[in-house]
Order: structure tokens, then C-alpha cells, then sequence
């Protein structure tokens, strides 16, 4: 009588218990009836066979051997195991190496037959590794008849340690080698990017404009505030700007948004667009709302450079530090001819050169104070300014900057996270203002489950339609970060959530391609088009870490990744495991490699499969497997929204 498994449940719930039983099951599964006879006469005759054509005419030794490297499949290709047998693995051309295929590498070199070896069937260990492999693997094989997807996980779990090797919790200098390549990668990534506690850069006036154009919004407010005409929608972006940036001159005085709508100046802005819109005979509704929606999405635009410019014209109107500042930041000798809008951006770009920050409330607290001290004092002994001089003017300016900037002002976390929520907002008013956009996201979200029996979404305030799509996106996603809902992981999941939706509602096939390239196409826009340059870079910074890898001991990431992919059943697990989409595995090799290391290294913190099996990690990627099969095998009978909820969970 043969042992069935027992998995009570399904998913990662089925899979604990498995786990926490594995032993017992195991044991008692290889004991039972047909196993049981097999693995003793394999361990019995497999000492007499001295050729591949003894192993080969002995079909319950053979049976054995391939089901051991999970060839069971090819058992009766006589000729196709007889090649990977005799021709061994040391010759490049070899079968074996030709296949792409690790399992045909394995299965000839366990029994030794090839060119140059030694037959292994008399190598009781090497026999016994035989026999252990058959009984995993049949143990996986009769778990799979209770549920396929634990007996994926089961295999990849114990491929990767026989790949890799158990993991060795003293091994030190693999624990060195994974530190020093994920500093090496955090290190690239910052050349990149900034390090995360970097307060941001000047926005540029173009850059400003560049993001205003690609928000309907607030074309529609500008085209009326600034009377644009008809003809300006046909520019080009970059005569779109231009032309934009040549009205808002004679308008307002200015092309820099972050001076027109700092806080002293933008009710008069607003207070023109509604004036204008009403004249034009613009409904009051939609005149509230895209004044409201631009009042939003602008306020976030420039809220931080308005904010530090008020600080940087506080600077230049004292004396004092007008001087301590031309020497420490080298500014330019007409500084004090510029207009107050230029001058303030020079002051920050060079204060970012110089101390690593424009926010004077950061580079002149007590922890940093002294280090803008000493950059002066340096750069005024170099001028040749006297040393008397020189501690005068640092003791005033210290005194001052003390006064003016002290601890109390730096941004406390309460600020910093109320900031953050600001911004998430703003990236929300963004699409609700959008064309094709919010009738995407919807759908996706499935916003009408959150709606009483009377209401209706498009009815509701802006502010309340905020809160559901934010909810909405939170209970699916596990976040309501546009930036995150779009990137490139997570988008392919939101727009099967909304095709699922919207063939459930009944809508059109050619409405749903429609919407889904229009959404798709606005919400790269909106959200990614600032990392346009991104891929390169990521590219470059993994091939840092690449390069960092392959000169350590071992094999590099990418050859493990190739022995991974030798196996279907590990790439699949992989692809799930890692929540890539299926075309990954129609990609070229090369590149299929780059995308599972890039998500890999997002999603474990390394790109080197070695290093999955240490600590949780496998466990991890196990668990991500189990979940992401589960939702991918929902039925018909759940709703669309249970559907969505279910995918998106994952």
C-alpha cells in the first residue's frame, strides 16, 4: 500500500503544516509497498552494472536513475540516454552540454560512463545520493497528486541545495562576500539615484513646465489663465513650453512656477483663472474642481523650492552672510544683479556642490554647523584674507546662522510623513484630472464597491473620491503610492485587474484595449518618465555588482542563473516565485537572465541564487510561489472583485 500525503489546505497555510510534518510523511512514504521494493533492489544491483548498456537493459535500474534527475519522461528515448551517458560532460560538445538542459548534465555524470571517467555504480555513497534523489522525487510526485503547486515548491527547494549546497551558518567569508556586493550595489544605486536620505535637487523652470504639460489639468487651467491659443495644442512639447513659458512672462512677470505660485502669489493666479473660465462660460462645477485640482497638484510641485528660496532670500538680505556665503559656495560676482528668482537657484545648486544640501535648516544645524565652518575658513585662508578677519566673520555668521536656523526648524517625522502623504496626493489629483485615467483605474480598483446604493463616483468631492481610490489601492495592492501601483512589477497587475473587471461589466474588447493603452501610455507619463535614462543606469550598476561578484570564489550570478534556467520546473517556480510575467520566458536568454537577476536583487536583496537558500530567504521565495499560484488558479464562480482583490493581494 502506497502512503498518500497529507496537506490538509492549500497555499502557504498547506504548506507549514507540510513542512512541520515533513519528516514523519517522508519516512513513512518511503517505506510503503512499491518505493520501498525499488530503492532496496536498485541499492542491490546497481553494484554489477559497469556500462551504460547494463544500467539501460535493466528497466527497473533505469527506472530508478532517470526518475532520480527527473527524466522519467525520456525513459524510453534509449538512444537520446545512451548518447548522455557515454559522451560524459568534459567535452563541450558533448550531449549532455548541448541539451540546455542540467538534468542530462547530472544524470551522466552520477554514473560515470563518459570519456576520461570512472563508473560510479560501485560508489555505495554516490548510489545512495542516487536512491535519495528517487524517493524525493517520488515523495514530490505523490504530493502533486494532492496539489501540483507544493510539489513545484518542494522540487525547487531541494534543487537549489543541490545546486548550491546546504547553507553554512559559520561560512564568514560568504556572508563578506554578500555584504561587500550589496554595499557595492547600494553604493551604484546612489551614484544613480542620491542616497534615500538626500534631500532633492533644484527642479529646473523646464523640468517644471515638462511635468505640466504631461497633466491635462493643469493645460486646461494655464490655456485659460494664460488665453493660449487654439493653435498652441498641435506644438511640439518643447514649442509647447516655450510658448507657455513666453505668456507667463507678459502675464505674470515670470516663467518659473515656483515663484507665480509660491504661497503669497497663487490666490492671485487662481483668482485670474476663474475669472477667465467664467467669462469663457466654463461651468461653475468644472471650474471648482480643475481650480482645486491645479491648486493641488501645483502647490505639490513647488511647495519645497518655494519654501527654501523664502529661505535663500532671508540669506542674500543679510550682509553678513551674503559674504560668508560668496566665499564658502565660490558664487559668482554678480550674484546681486540677478533677478531674485535666478539668484536664489544659484545659491542652491552651489550649496548642494558644496554641502551636500540646498536646506539651509540642514547644513547649518548643531550636527553640521561646524563643517560649513571649516569649508569657509579653508576657502578664506586660500583668498588671503587675514586670520583676525577671518574669525570675525565666523562668529558672526555663526550667530547668525545659530539664530536663524537652529535644531527646532530641521523637519521633524510627524512633518516628513505629512509631506510624503502631500506628495501621494497630489500624484492622485494628477489622474483624477486625467483623460482616459480614472475611468482605468475605476475599473481596476473597483471603486464602485466602496459606494453606497445612492451614490454615484463621478458625483462624489474630489476629496472623496481621494479616499476610495487610496483605500481601494491599499486593501488591493498594500499601497497607495501611484509611483509603486505604476511601476514596472506592479503595472502588468493592475491592468489584468482591470481588463478582468471590465469583461465581467460587459465592456467591449476594443474599449478595454483602448483604455488600457491610453492609461498606460498617461500613467508612464505621469509617474516613471524621470527615470527615462533608469534602465542604462540599473544596467550598469548590476553590472558593477556582476563584475564585483564573478571575481569571488564560485560561480557568478549569472552562471547560476543559467544552471536555474536548465531546468523548466526552476524557471517556473522562479518566474511565479518572483512574480514575473510569462513572456520572460520567451525572452532571449541573456535578457531573460538580466530580468530575473534585477527582480531577484529587488525582491531578496541579492541577485545570487546561492545566497536564496541562507536564513529566510528560501522560505520566502517559497512562500511567494505558493501565494502567487494560489491567486493565479482563481476560478470562475469568485466576482470581479473578488478576482482582482485576490490577484492584486499577492
Amino acid at each position: 500500500m502506497t502512503f498518500t500525503p497529507l496537506i490538509p489546505s492549500s497555499g502557504v497555510a498547506g504548506w507549514n503544516f507540510l513542512q512541520s510534518t515533513y519528516d514523519r510523511q517522508y519516512d513513512a512514504f518511503v517505506q510503503s509497498g512499491q518505493l520501498k521494493s525499488e530503492s532496496e533492489y536498485f541499492a542491490e544491483e546497481i553494484g554489477k552494472v559497469t556500462s551504460s548498456d547494463d544500467l539501460l537493459n535493466d528497466r527497473r535500474l533505469l527506472q530508478v536513475a532517470v526518475k532520480a534527475f527527473g527524466l522519467e519522461e525520456e525513459i524510453n528515448y534509449r538512444a537520446l540516454l545512451q548518447r548522455a551517458l557515454n559522451e560524459g560532460t568534459s567535452a563541450k560538445d558533448a550531449l549532455a552540454n548541448t541539451m540546455n538542459d542540467e538534468r542530462y548534465v547530472e544524470f551522466s555524470n552520477a554514473f560515470g560512463f563518459g570519456p576520461g571517467q570512472s563508473p560510479m555504480t560501485s560508489d555505495s555513497k554516490a548510489m545512495e545520493a542516487v536512491v535519495n534523489k528517487f524517493q524525493s522525487a517520488s515523495f514530490e510526485e505523490a504530493v502533486g497528486e494532492v496539489d501540483e503547486t507544493m510539489r513545484t515548491a518542494l522540487f525547487a527547494k531541494r534543487a537549489m541545495l543541490e545546486v548550491f549546497g546546504e547553507p553554512d551558518e559559520n561560512d564568514f567569508s560568504q556572508l563578506s562576500v554578500k555584504e561587500r556586493a550589496l554595499r557595492e550595489f547600494d553604493l551604484s544605486m546612489k551614484e544613480i539615484n542620491g542616497a534615500i536620505d538626500d534631500v532633492p535637487g533644484v527642479t529646473s523652470v523646464q523640468d517644471q513646465w515638462e511635468d505640466i504639460i504631461q497633466r491635462d489639468t493643469l493645460t486646461d487651467f494655464f490655456n485659460t489663465t494664460l488665453r493660449m491659443p487654439a493653435a498652441a495644442s498641435g506644438l511640439e512639447d518643447d514649442e509647447l513650453i516655450q510658448a507657455y513659458q513666453d505668456r507667463a512672462k507678459i502675464v505674470f512677470g515670470t516663467d518659473d512656477p515656483t515663484v507665480f505660485f509660491s504661497a503669497e502669489n497663487k490666490d492671485v493666479l487662481v483668482a485670474a483663472y476663474k475669472t477667465r473660465a467664467t467669462v469663457d462660460g466654463d461651468l461653475p462645477e468644472d471650474i471648482a474642481k480643475t481650480a482645486q485640482l491645479a491648486d493641488q497638484i501645483l502647490g505639490q510641485m513647488v511647495a519645497r523650492d518655494a519654501a527654501l528660496n523664502e529661505e535663500w532670500d532671508y540669506i542674500s538680505r543679510q550682509e553678513p552672510l551674503v559674504d560668508f556665503m560668496k566665499i564658502t559656495l565660490e558664487l559668482p560676482d554678480n550674484i546681486e544683479s540677478l533677478k531674485t528668482s535666478d539668484a536664489m537657484r544659484v545659491y542652491r545648486e552651489k550649496a548642494i556642490e558644496v554641502f551636500g544640501t540646498d536646506d539651509p535648516n540642514v547644513f547649518a544645524d548643531a550636527g553640521n554647523l561646524d563643517n560649513i565652518l571649516d569649508i569657509y575658513r579653508e576657502k578664506a585662508a586660500e583668498s588671503g584674507m587675514r586670520n583676525g578677519e577671518i574669525s570675525a566673520n565666523l562668529r558672526t555668521a555663526e550667530t547668525i546662522l545659530k539664530f536663524s536656523f537652529s535644531e527646532n526648524d530641521v523637519v521633524d517625522d510627524d512633518s516628513l510623513a505629512a509631506s510624503e502623504t502631500a506628495k501621494i496626493d497630489a500624484g492622485w489629483y494628477s489622474i483624477m484630472g486625467q483623460t482616459g485615467v480614472p475611468r482605468f483605474l475605476q475599473t481596476a480598483l473597483d471603486v464602485n464597491t466602496a459606494l453606497a446604493p445612492d451614490q454615484t463616483f463621478d458625483e462624489l468631492t474630489i476629496e472623496e473620491q481621494l479616499a476610495i481610490y487610496k483605500d481601494k489601492a491599499v486593501e488591493l495592492f498594500e499601497t497607495d503610492d501611484l509611483s509603486e501601483l505604476t511601476g514596472p512589477y506592479q503595472m502588468s497587475t493592475l491592468s489584468d485587474a482591470y481588463r478582468t473587471n471590465a469583461e465581467a461589466a460587459g465592456e467591449s474588447e476594443f474599449f478595454i484595449t483602448y483604455y488600457s493603452q491610453i492609461a498606460e501610455r498617461e500613467l508612464n507619463g505621469l509617474f516613471q518618465s524621470d527615470e527615462s535614462d533608469a534602465d542604462q543606469e540599473f544596467e550598469d550598476a548590476l553590472e558593477e555588482l556582476r563584475t564585483m561578484n564573478d571575481e569571488d570564489k564560485g560561480p557568478s550570478a549569472s552562471s547560476q542563473w543559467f544552471t536555474i534556467m536548465g531546468q523548466q520546473a526552476m524557471t517556473d517556480f522562479m518566474q511565479v516565485a518572483l512574480g514575473l510575467p510569462k513572456e520572460v520566458t520567451q525572452m532571449d536568454i541573456d535578457k531573460a537572465v538580466d530580468v530575473y537577476k534585477r527582480k531577484a536583487q529587488e525582491v531578496l536583496g541579492t541577485d545570487k541564487p546561492s545566497e536564496f537558500i541562507a536564513g529566510d530567504k528560501m522560505d520566502d521565495l517559497v512562500n511567494r510561489y505558493l501565494t502567487r499560484s494560489q491567486m493565479n488558479d482563481i476560478n470562475s464562480g469568485y466576482s470581479s472583485g473578488s478576482a482582482a482583490l485576490m490577484m492584486l493581494r499577492s
